[in-house]
């Protein structure tokens, strides 16, 4: 069987940039790309290093959810949920910005109004109650909340994106929202005093 190895490096290589902007930890975090033309997931594999992940390590499922190869991320449901709840959806990019998780912490939520990047990248962001990481009811609440908004905040746990384009779009979104998220919480801070 032959893979798309374009779409194996694409998830390899977004992993890694996310691993190098702080927004997952080195075996945290994960990305898929949807091959519609031929039914299959390429997923970010479980336990290997995020700053050393290639092509070659990238697990790939049927849109069914049979592995072919490779151990694909605990989160697989999740990403499979988001493919066919949304037909839509090429890429799903799930990180667990520091920030993020603390401004919903704190008892806010992202003002898309803040930045021009957010503006132009998220129509709208969803809120994700706390759900067990990794399980199906985790999968069903992230996919409905995206049929709502392109991006949806997990608490306590992170952010996930999905493109119908690319996953440097899905990558883009993840990025615009976790900067947003630092000027709301400086801009908290500073308003304190």
């Amino acid at each position: 069987m032959r893979f798309n190895e374009e779409a194996m490096e694409a998830v390899a290589d977004v992993m890694r940039l996310l691993y190098q902007r702080g927004l997952v930890q080195v075996k945290g975090g994960n990305v898929s790309v949807l091959d519609k033309s031929s039914g299959l997931v390429y997923i970010t594999p479980t336990g290997v290093p995020r700053h050393q992940l290639k092509a070659d390590d990238i697990a790939v499922m049927s849109i069914d959810g049979s592995v072919i190869v490779g151990t694909p991320s605990s989160e697989f449901r999740m990403h499979l949920d988001i493919y066919r709840s949304i037909p839509s959806a090429v890429s799903v990019v799930h990180a667990h910005p520091p920030k993020v998780i603390a401004l919903y912490e704190l008892g806010s939520k992202l003002d898309l109004s803040m930045t021009t990047e957010a503006r132009a990248r998220v129509n709208c962001v969803s809120e994700v109650p706390y759900v067990k990481p990794g399980t199906q009811e985790l999968a069903t609440a992230v996919s409905d909340a995206l049929k709502q908004c392109q991006a949806a905040a997990l608490r306590g746990h992170g952010i996930v994106a999905y493109s119908s384009r690319d996953v440097y779009e899905a990558l883009d979104i993840v990025e615009a929202l976790s900067d947003l998220a630092e000027v709301q919480l400086y801009a908290g801070l500073i308003a304190r005093k």
